[in-house]
């Protein structure tokens, strides 16, 4: 095992570098612990914490700053879908500083407060020493799921289908604890549940400049999509070496001109040996660009490798690195993303995003590609408060000798861990339509996010290829779902989180419920 993480270690050291960073505002909006009121502080009142754990996508604070990002307020550009405290912070007390309008800044204040309220080492709350505890809470809840599956291993054309995963129906409690000092933090949550006592996320993280190395179990994602990317789209946390930059850099000589980029790279053990028996790696990296504060392109790209099954040699993983296909040694993902802002922000701000990747094969990209299409709406006209976008997803099935999306005949786990895609949720060929809202009410304490989508899961790569879609032949066809989370901000020391989902086809229904109340320590 330690011979994996260090083998993880050079991987993500191997895989980035970077250059001079941005400096922060000067300012930011905080409250005082007596009398809970918005004050102006110069940053150097406030601790200098460059390191801090990471906010997963579908927290309200990383789905506010998206927001802000995409209404003009804030040069908001993470290297992936999981963000810095810090850098969400930025973002919503920058966007506090320039919102114009009386409704703005009714949104923008509330967003602040209430990630001060969340994580006081940033509101002024604390004493701070050489350490700084960081927000932490512990949780009591519930949980309940029935009739989900677990994505194919093997090929269906073999008889393999995928299997059903537990029913689950279970009160749960939690508990979060963080510690920071200005280069380096801690972070770590604990769950208990179902008679059994788990870490779930856990991160030993150090920092210099603008770059962030972390090690621990926490999210992975790329690309801009509201539903999730098609190489990496947040599975359960994993395992892993981390190197990130926590704001954009500019590259050195003439790549300056190019813009600010954020860079990111990851590697780790599969861990999950009932479905990857050979214990294969993960690696994973995204590089992305800002030639205009309306304009962003990046370059993503997932491989699972190595293992038991085929040695793994400095020289197969450089040619890996640098995209040489060794069809024995390793099965890739990759993608390239774009979104633009467009000049509308007066009327209707509206962000355009598409992405476009190939499994493995040269050629993939162009004949049996994947695309993720989409428009976001942040603000609506009268109602800040409110935003929405609409999403089209699409994976082509296997043809010109490429096989079956996410499936692979050196890992036949598939692209999947601990019964979860690696990448897009719908599980590859077929066709999502989808369309999406959030809403922050009553000054930012009630956050609202839901979804509804149609999904058509299809199999033509079943005849030619043995393989169709993950979720095929249990899902195959059209199927239709929703999800609806709220997460409402009770007391500045109490929240109350709950949340549905569900998704019906012919013949089958899946659905999940989860609340819990969160206690600020």
């Amino acid at each position: 095992m330690m011979r994996k993480w260090w083998g993880a270690a050079l991987l993500a050291v191997l895989s980035v570098r970077g250059a001079h960073a941005q400096q922060p505002a000067d300012t930011v909006p905080v409250a005082t612990d007596s009398s809970r009121t918005r004050v102006d502080l110069p940053v150097e009142a406030l601790p200098d914490l460059r390191v801090s754990p990471l906010l997963p996508f579908e927290h309200w604070a990383v789905q506010a700053a998206r927001r802000a990002e995409a209404m003009g307020l804030t040069r908001f550009f993470p290297a992936q879908r999981a963000v810095p405290r810090t850098e969400v912070w930025h973002a919503l007390t920058e966007a506090a500083r320039n919102a114009q309008t009386p409704a703005l800044r009714r949104l923008t204040a509330g967003w602040a407060e209430r990630f001060n309220d969340e994580f006081p080492e940033y509101g002024g709350y604390r004493v701070f020493g050489p350490l700084t505890l960081l927000g932490g809470s512990a949780a009591v809840g519930f949980d309940r799921a029935t009739g989900r599956l677990a994505p194919v291993a093997g090929y269906q054309g073999l008889g393999a289908r995928p299997q059903p995963l537990p029913d689950v129906s279970d009160p749960r409690a939690s508990l979060a604890l963080g510690l920071a000092s200005e280069w380096a933090a801690v972070s770590g949550e604990g769950a208990y549940r179902g008679g059994e006592a788990v870490v779930r996320r856990w991160d030993v993280a150090v920092g210099a400049g603008a770059f962030q190395l972390s090690v621990g179990r926490e999210p992975v994602g790329y690309g801009y999509g509201g539903g999730g990317g098609i190489v990496y789209s947040d599975p359960d946390a994993l395992p892993r070496v981390e190197l990130q930059t926590t704001r954009p850099i500019h590259l050195p000589w003439v790549l300056r001109h190019l813009g600010p980029v954020t860079v990111h790279t990851f590697a780790g053990p599969v861990n999950d040996p009932a479905r990857h028996p050979t214990n294969p790696y993960l690696w994973g990296f995204r590089a992305a660009v800002q030639p205009h504060p309306r304009l962003t392109f990046a370059a993503n790209r997932g491989s699972m490798f190595g293992g038991e099954g085929d040695p793994t040699t400095v020289g197969r993983v450089l040619k890996m690195l640098v995209g040489v296909v060794h069809s024995q040694f390793e099965n890739q993902v990759i993608s390239l993303d774009g979104r633009y802002r467009l000049p509308t922000e007066r009327v209707l701000p509206v962000t355009a995003y598409m992405e476009w990747g190939a499994d493995d094969a040269a050629g993939a990209m162009d004949e049996t590609p994947a695309r993720v299409i989409g428009l976001f709406v942040p603000a609506l006209p009268g109602a800040p408060e409110a935003g929405l976008g609409v999403e089209y997803t699409f994976f082509k099935a296997g043809c010109c000798g490429h096989g079956p999306w996410y499936q692979n005949t050196t890992f036949p786990g598939s692209w999947a861990v601990h019964g979860r895609p690696l990448g897009h949720p719908l599980g590859g060929e077929g066709a999502e339509y989808a369309a999406y809202a959030q809403a922050d009410l009553a000054h930012a304490r009630l956050h609202l996010d839901g979804r509804a989508y149609l999904r058509d899961r299809t199999a033509g790569s079943l005849a030619r290829y043995g393989g169709g879609n993950l979720f095929t032949p249990d899902r195959l066809g059209r199927g239709t779902g929703g999800r609806l989370d709220a997460a409402l901000h009770l007391t500045w020391h109490t929240d109350l989180h709950a949340g549905f989902a569900l998704e019906s086809g012919d013949g089958w229904r899946e659905d999940s419920f989860h609340a819990a109340l969160a206690l600020r320590l």
